[in-house]
């Protein structure tokens, strides 16, 4: 990889920055983005120029005695991907920071320059992320599936994707499957697909007139074992023979101006080898300068079932759907990067959910103790106090609700043993930057609090003995609201469970600091939910607690009637749920 080209990049990059910032931002956001890009080239010109064999990465491992100690590992491999982080993390900001632009309404012009300014960022991070794949393979850290799949489907995909990169050329690319592969196999689909993409790909960027030819046949078969081997040749620029002993090694590209010509990193056929290495299978290249190039490779693959197809498939759900049902989260967000912390919170906000953010674990920690959250996004970098010590004091906390309330870790490096980690430390889930806003949005879903909060002592008090039986709740009409959609009805019950406990904690303080204006609020804001869910006991208390509100009456009066909601909400929940419970058995 050109080092000096790299740099000229950013260079450019820089320029197009400083005028979109000048042209079209506030002084303070023209700031905020400086200060974030600026950082990110200190750390890649460090990083590039440095000596990497006199740097030692400091990292954190466990002692005997379960705590962290620090330790210094000299593997090239942990460096890489410490350097890969510490880059990608303001590159990330500013990827986001765009995307959030380009949703502002710009005009014509405005948009042209954000577009370049992301074209550019895509272009590094593709650099950035080939040096962390090349890090992980070399590691033996990269994960790999054995799962049934649909391999025709693939390699359909595969070529309709490559297709669309063919413009304004004179390019045929054709694809020659033998009839005899079986439709389902078992094997690694992304790890096919990230190998196809990468070689066709290339022949695509050398070829500027000409054919690509994708030829796959069975090359053994053994029992339920099936050897395929994979032939791409390309009538593009060829490689000389000098550089086909040494074309899979890292940082090498056919010619000295492959790279000024084609962009690239020099890592995309070293990641392939290694893919296919690990997959148990070989490639090699046959090549002749100026006429063209030909990579083969053979993968084993087991033979499939269709019917195991589904148990491994995501199932999809629309984003609407999503959106509605995180909507009035209340998240807090651990993130020590400012671009990345606008980023996050603009996005949260777009949907509906409240967000806390801070750099500050101490802060964060005191935020947890004093507010009611559905969720903890948790950056696992961060100084100080990491996201893995956050992590471990709020699993010790003593308090049930804030104990068990799901951590969601964002990290933009999950390759060095972090997976079992977070096993270890009670995280929930992992998103990895750059991650998309669908992927967080699911995420949040996946992982949505289920409302089961430990209750005050008051309602605790109240909760004791046998309930009374309270009048009959029909949940068939709502569940018809909800076009017959039972998750939908049971994300509706969580929703109604939170808002109660929320209102028993709010009111509980404005009562005690007498106010009648915020207590009248709240009670407005839970009506139409307690009329939904049938809840009529529960809302005529509601009712009279607002009545009184306005006329700022006497705190007795209040209090009682808060003490009338905490005794009927317990045997309406309970309730509730039986009817639940009934409709789901029935199906009606």
């Amino acid at each position: 990889m050109n080092s000096k080209k790299l740099l000229s990049s950013l260079e450019n990059m820089e320029s197009m920055l400083n005028n979109f910032s000048f042209e079209e931002l506030s002084t303070s956001e023209a700031s905020h983005l400086k200060k974030s890009f600026q950082a990110f080239k200190d750390d890649l010109e460090k990083k590039v120029f440095g000596e990497p064999c006199s740097v030692a990465v400091e990292v954190k491992k466990e002692s005997e005695d379960g705590n962290p100690k620090r330790n210094v590992d000299p593997s090239p491999n942990m460096l890489i991907a410490k350097v890969s982080h510490e880059i990608r993390t303001p590159l990330n900001g500013i990827v986001g920071f765009t995307d959030l632009l380009k949703e502002e309404g710009l005009t014509s012009k405005q948009l042209e320059k954000v577009n370049a300014i992301q074209s550019a960022s895509y272009s590094l991070l593709e650099i950035i992320n080939e040096l962390l794949e090349y890090s992980k393979l070399s590691a033996g850290v990269e994960e790999f599936d054995a799962i049934d799949f649909n391999f025709h489907n693939v390699i359909k995909d595969v070529t309709y994707l490559c297709k669309t990169l063919i413009t304004d050329k004179k390019v045929a690319l054709e694809t020659d499957i033998d009839p005899g592969i079986p439709k389902i196999l078992v094997g690694d689909p992304s790890k096919l697909s990230q190998i196809l993409l990468n070689l066709l790909g290339n022949a695509i960027k050398f070829v500027e007139e000409g054919s690509i030819q994708l030829t796959i046949i069975p090359k053994q078969k053994v029992k339920d074992q099936i050897l395929l081997e994979f032939s791409i040749a390309d009538t593009g620029i060829g490689i000389p023979e000098s550089k086909l002993a040494n074309i899979f090694d890292p940082f090498k590209q056919a010619t000295e101006n492959t790279f000024l010509k084609y962009g690239g990193s020099g890592l995309g056929l070293s990641i392939v080898k290694q893919l296919i290495e690990n997959l148990g299978g070989n490639i090699s290249v046959s090549s002749t300068l100026g006429i063209g190039t030909t990579f083969k490779f053979d993968i084993p693959y087991a033979l499939g079932d269709s019917k195991r197809i589904g148990q491994t498939q995501k199932s999809t759900i629309k984003k609407e759907k999503v959106q509605r049902s995180i909507k009035g989260m209340r998240i807090l967000v651990f993130e020590d990067n400012l671009l990345n912390q606008r980023l996050i919170e603009e996005r949260l906000k777009s949907w509906g959910c409240t967000a806390f953010i801070t750099e500050n674990a101490r802060y964060g920690l005191d935020i947890l103790e004093k507010t009611t959250l559905d969720a903890i996004l948790m950056d696992l970098r961060m100084p100080e106090m990491n996201g893995f010590e956050v992590t471990q004091q709020i699993r010790q906390n003593k308090n049930t609700g804030i104990r068990e309330i799901p951590i969601i870790a964002l990290t933009a490096d999950f390759s060095l043993g972090d997976k079992d980690k977070c096993k270890k430390y009670g995280i929930n889930d992992c998103i990895l930057k750059p991650y998309n806003p669908d992927e967080l949005m699911l995420t949040l879903l996946k992982n949505k609090k289920d409302g089961n909060m430990e209750p005050t002592k008051e309602l605790q008090k109240n909760v004791i003995g046998t309930h009374k039986d309270s009048k009959r709740i029909d949940l068939a009409p709502i569940l018809k609201d909800c076009m017959g959609d039972v998750n939908l009805l049971q994300e509706l019950i969580q929703l109604y469970k939170r808002n109660a406990l929320e209102f028993i904690g709010s009111a509980k303080t404005h009562i005690k600091y007498g106010d009648f204006e915020e207590l009248g609020l709240a009670a407005h804001k839970i009506k139409a939910g307690l009329a939904m869910m049938q809840s009529h006991e529960l809302h005529a208390i509601v009712v009279q607690i607002q009545e009184a509100c306005k006329t700022e009456g006497d705190v007795k009066q209040l209090k009682s009637l808060y003490g009338c909601f905490l005794d009927e909400y317990p045997k309406t929940e309970s309730t509730i749920d039986q009817a639940f419970l009934e409709l789901k058995l029935t199906g009606k």
